[in-house]
Formats: structure tokens, C-alpha cells, sequence
């Protein structure tokens, strides 16, 4: 008989992926106080501004990305369950060229993606901080940032593939590593006194362990998926597959959206910078850390379940991937609402320790209405997660008319009250249109593949 412990854990989902997930959030969201005192400690609050908009600077990857890493760990998942389920050698090898045509179409697409990436991050960074900025030297990081994060986009292909096939738990360990060992040394780093160069060396640090795992631990593995490739022609006919077919539909649409969203939502601190100034920008950027490591610590209850759920879906056990995909959306709902609401009650009392602290945090209650906003793009996520790994297209026009709306309000917000204006742009039009329209979208699916 299992103990209550067991029980509990597996009602809560937990295995050992999500463990290292959660560990890994767990040090970010330990580290993230004690980073913000180093912060406090070595920067000026215009160093700071500085310091958060390079690092929103970076965000621009995201738009090379597209979504696609998410579309890849979908895709490798069902045709590994059609590997696994294979039930004689020609079944087994037409599943095999499909995995290694995916892994060679989307090596392929992602190398051009860092191309463009790192003359996309340059021009915008200095378009950003050229005649903003003369308190500290930032063109050299911008550089040096800028080629680090361009090889780590050319490389997470590669991850997204590993997750997908089953290899979550070395995924998910390298990245507690990869946290643990950045955030260390950004300290480091800060404590010499080089001040923004420590986001060069965590951005280093990344792209260490991203080169680790997809080119020393499993080199074998990609190696041998590379010969089957090129020994099948990479054609459609040789395995029914083509990125065409089976990405292009789903790439484009999540594309469009990934635009928009990070468009609307990754440059909040930018914005400040631009259109007020560089105190404001580092308060507000420093509480997005804060709110950041919560919805990546939430997101990782579902987000380390993806690949199990997709892979499920492969192999049509439906009813066991809904269930697993349910209770797993409810446990980190509850967690991010608990977390937020901590987390502002802290700011709220830093006034108490008599430090002055809280004047590098944008207000409570501004707080507290960003939080509104996280929340309603967090049940978002989970409705779109679930309907990526059935396969299934993502909800165009209600993503691109609700982002479209919250970028249109954070920009004139941004421009016209600074930081209240952002929050309350986000947090409005998140909550009163993308949610509505997304979640009739979604239960429009649901009804649909129900029928189906």
C-alpha cells in the first residue's frame, strides 16, 4: 500500500522532472531576493534601469523563437509514442525518419533564427540606450550579450527535441545547474565590480550547459538521428512527413501570436526607460524579476507535464492525458495566486525594516494589479498548452485581438503615467478581453473535439 506521502504526491503530479523544475524555481525564487541586494548593493538605480533593459533587450529572442520550441516538444512527442508503439521494423523506421526529419528541419530553421537574432538584438539595443544612457558602458555587453544568446537560440532545437523523446529528467537537471551556477555568478561577478557585465557571464553560463547537454551528453543520439535523415533524402515520401504538412500550420499561427504577445508584453521596461527615466525603469524592472520567477514557478507544474501529456495524446489515451493535464493546471493556479499575494504583502512591509528598500519596487498596489494581469495570462497559458499538445491550431484572432489590444494600452499608458499606466494597461485588457475571448475559443474546441 502506498503512504500518504506517496498518495500525495501522486495526486499533486509530482515526479522527478517537476521536482527539479520546482527545485530550480525554488533557488530562483531564493536567489532572486539575495541577487536584488547585490543589485542594491554594487548598482546605482540608473546602473539598474541600465541592467533591466538589457535584459528585456534579450527578450527580442523570443520573436526568433516563435513558439516553435513548444511545437517541437509536441511533435517529438507523439512520434516518439509511435516509435515506442511500433509493432514491426517498418513501423519502427518510417516513426525513426520522422523524428530525424523534425530534428533536421528544425536545426536548420533555428541557425538562420540566431543569424537574425543577434543583428536584430544589437540594432535594437542601441536604438534603445544610445541617447538614454551615459552613466555606464553598454555597448561592449550589448555585444558580447547579444552573440551568447544567439547561440544558445541556435542550439534549443535541440533541447525541446530531448524533452519530447522522454530525456526530461536530464532537461530539467541541467537547468536547475544552469541556475544554480548563473546565479552564482552574476554575484560573483557584481561583487568585482563589473557591474551589467553579469549578465554576460550568466548568458555564458547558459549557453555552457545548453552546449553540454545537446553536443557531449547526447551527441550519439543526434548523431545517429543525422545519418537517418540524410539516408532517407529528408523528402515527404520517404516517411509521409514535411515540415510543411505538419509544422507550417501550426508555426505560422503560433508565430503571429508570439509576435504579438512579446511585442505587448516583454517591454514594459523599455518603455519606462524610453519615455521617462532610468530610476522608474529599474524599479519596475526589478518587480518583474520578482513576478517573473512566480509564473515560471508555476508554469513549471504544467510545463514539465507537456511532453508526458502530448506523448499520451500520441498514443490516443486521452482521458488519462486530460486528467493528468486538469490536475496539474489547478495545482498551479493555486500556487501562483498564493505566491503574488506573498510576494506583495513583502513589499508592502519593507518599509518596516527601515532600509529604503522599497523605493527600488514599484508600489503595492501597482503590485497587486500586475499580479491581476499575470493571472489572467496564466489560465491563457493553460489553454493553450493543452490545445498544442493535442495538435491542435492555436486561437488566432482571439490571441492577436487581445494582445493587440494590451500592446496598444501599455505603450499609450507607458507613455502618458509611466508605471501605473503599464500595470493597468496589461492587467485591463488581459483580464476584460484576451481571457474572454480566448477562453470562448477554447471551450468552442473542447465542444468541437468532444463531437469529434
Amino acid at each position: 500500500m502506498p503512504n500518504p506521502l506517496s498518495r500525495l504526491a501522486e495526486k499533486l503530479q509530482i515526479d522527478r522532472p517537476l521536482i527539479y523544475a520546482l527545485t530550480a524555481r525554488s533557488w530562483q525564487a531564493m536567489a532572486g531576493p539575495l541577487t536584488m541586494v547585490f543589485l542594491i548593493k554594487t548598482l546605482s538605480l540608473s546602473e539598474q534601469g541600465v541592467y533591466y533593459s538589457l535584459s528585456s533587450i534579450m527578450s527580442i529572442q523570443l520573436f526568433f523563437e516563435l513558439g516553435l520550441l513548444n511545437i517541437l516538444i509536441s511533435q517529438a512527442g507523439h512520434h516518439h509514442s509511435g516509435l515506442l508503439q511500433a509493432t514491426n521494423d517498418q513501423e519502427r523506421a518510417r516513426s525513426g525518419r520522422r523524428l530525424s526529419q523534425l530534428i533536421s528541419a528544425s536545426q536548420r530553421w533555428f541557425v538562420v533564427a540566431a543569424l537574425l537574432f543577434v543583428g536584430s538584438a544589437v540594432l535594437f539595443g542601441w536604438r534603445s540606450l544610445y541617447d538614454k544612457v551615459t552613466t555606464i558602458d553598454w555597448w561592449l555587453p550589448l555585444l558580447a550579450l547579444s552573440g551568447l544568446a544567439a547561440a544558445t537560440v541556435a542550439m534549443s532545437p535541440r533541447i525541446a527535441i530531448l524533452e519530447g523523446t522522454g530525456h526530461r529528467e536530464n532537461v530539467y537537471r541541467t537547468r536547475l545547474f544552469q541556475m544554480i551556477s548563473g546565479a552564482v555568478v552574476v554575484w560573483i561577478t557584481l561583487l568585482l565590480g563589473f557591474k551589467v557585465w553579469a549578465l554576460v557571464a550568466s548568458a555564458a553560463v547558459q549557453m555552457f550547459f545548453v552546449f553540454y547537454l545537446t553536443q557531449v551528453a547526447y551527441r550519439d543520439f543526434f548523431v545517429s538521428h543525422r545519418f537517418q535523415s540524410s539516408e532517407s533524402g529528408d523528402t515527404p515520401t520517404d516517411s509521409e512527413w514535411s515540415w510543411i504538412s505538419e509544422v507550417l500550420p501550426l508555426q505560422w499561427r503560433i508565430a503571429l501570436i508570439s509576435i504579438v504577445y512579446h511585442a505587448a508584453t516583454q517591454f514594459f521596461t523599455v518603455i519606462v526607460l524610453r519615455f521617462h527615466d532610468e530610476q522608474e525603469a529599474g524599479r519596475l524592472g526589478m518587480t518583474l524579476s520578482a513576478t517573473g520567477a512566480i509564473q515560471g514557478m508555476s508554469l513549471a507544474w504544467v510545463h514539465t507535464k507537456f511532453s508526458l501529456v502530448s506523448a499520451l495524446h500520441g498514443s490516443g489515451k486521452r482521458e488519462q492525458a486530460g486528467t493528468l493535464w486538469r490536475q496539474s493546471a489547478v495545482v498551479s493556479t493555486l500556487l501562483l495566486v498564493a505566491a503574488m499575494v506573498t510576494a506583495v504583502g513583502i513589499v508592502a512591509s519593507l518599509p518596516l525594516a527601515g532600509r529604503g528598500w522599497e523605493n527600488r519596487f514599484i508600489a503595492p498596489w501597482q503590485m497587486l494589479v500586475l499580479g491581476f494581469g499575470c493571472l489572467a495570462n496564466h489560465l491563457i497559458a493553460l489553454q493553450s498548452f493543452y490545445v498544442l499538445s493535442r495538435k491542435g491550431r492555436p486561437f488566432l484572432m482571439a490571441a492577436l485581438v487581445g494582445f493587440t489590444s494590451t500592446g496598444v494600452a501599455v505603450v499609450l499608458g507607458g507613455y502618458g503615467y509611466s508605471t501605473s499606466g503599464i500595470v493597468w494597461g496589461y492587467a485591463l485588457t488581459t483580464a476584460l478581453i484576451t481571457l474572454p475571448l480566448h477562453s470562448l475559443a477554447y471551450l468552442q474546441y473542447r465542444k468541437h473535439i468532444k463531437v469529434v
